[in-house]
């Protein structure tokens, strides 16, 4: 599964944000720039958490090079190994 959760246009550029993933692998988000620039993340089994996740990080402007960092101070413990 993967679906577009919003884009957003910031200083000439354009961030899209994207869910992903599976129940078996666990749900995940990711930021691009461009097809070069992006940051995919692994977040939680529960895909209406990262759905929510997603959506504030698409509303904070939340760039490819902030996403783990983030993700990492959230402290998802519900990640299948």
């Amino acid at each position: 599964m993967r679906k577009c959760v919003g884009n957003i246009e910031l200083c000439g550029c354009t961030l899209k944000y994207y869910v992903f993933g599976s129940r078996s692998t666990g749900f995940g988000i990711e930021i691009k720039v461009t097809r070069i620039e992006k940051a995919v993340q692994i977040v939680s089994s529960d895909l209406g958490k990262v759905m929510d996740v997603a959506k504030k990080l698409r509303c904070g402007s939340v760039f490819p090079t902030n996403l783990s960092e983030i993700i990492e101070d959230e402290k998802f413990d519900d990640v299948p190994n």
